[in-house]
């Protein structure tokens, strides 16, 4: 078992460290972690990875995406080893992936309903969540359509939200996700989500 109480450094790469984050991003999502590799693999994806005492206890992987005319930083996947959580472990992965893409205009993460640790995680951390039907009402389809695409979002049901810079209206940055032609979110998600949906259906 990790001692979840020593000195936490939270490492940012690329596939280098996937194969760590592997092991922990599996254990929580089981073979839809590797939508998460996907990501990694595709160039796009970075990882953050949580270690304490020289162990893993934690793993995210988080990108960057322009929509239309805002940049979007994705929290994708994710979590903490069960024996370390509540140590603020997952507060300390988001908050380095927020610095590391401070350039960007909103931070986005989703999660199905009734996740109440992601709930309470988000929240404390500034973020608004939203279901998908009242995006469409405040953004409109056309907006939520694209979004879901830039996050493969479709097997989650609410979107947190957040502006990287405080006091932005983030609903008012969201509505130009729909801004320009898309091609990049078109190939991200055909790539990383679409494929790997496949695949994991025995389609292809």
């Amino acid at each position: 078992m990790a001692n979840c109480e020593g000195t936490l450094n939270v490492v940012i790469g690329g596939r280098e460290l996937m194969s760590e984050a592997d092991k922990i991003l599996s254990e929580s999502f089981g073979s839809s972690y590797r939508y998460a590799k996907a990501v990694v693999d595709y160039g796009i994806g970075s990882v953050a990875l949580a270690v304490v005492n020289g162990s893993n206890v934690g793993a995210a992987v988080y990108y960057s995406i322009n929509a239309g005319s805002v940049k979007l930083c994705i929290i994708y996947y994710i979590a903490v080893i069960e024996s370390c959580r509540r140590f603020g472990i997952g507060k300390a992965l988001i908050s380095t992936i927020e610095e590391v893409c401070a350039d960007s205009d909103v931070y986005i993460a989703t999660t199905w309903f009734g996740n109440n640790p992601a709930d309470r995680l988000y929240r404390s951390l500034g973020y608004v969540g939203y279901s998908w039907d009242e995006l469409r009402g405040l953004l409109g389809r056309r907006a939520v359509d694209r979004l879901l695409k830039a996050t493969c979002g479709y097997d989650d049901d609410i979107a947190y939200v957040k502006p990287v810079v405080p006091g932005k209206d983030v609903i008012d940055m969201l509505r130009r996700v729909v801004n320009g032609d898309g091609d990049d979110i078109d190939r991200l998600w055909r790539e990383t989500c679409l494929y790997v949906w496949l695949r994991l259906r025995g389609v292809s």
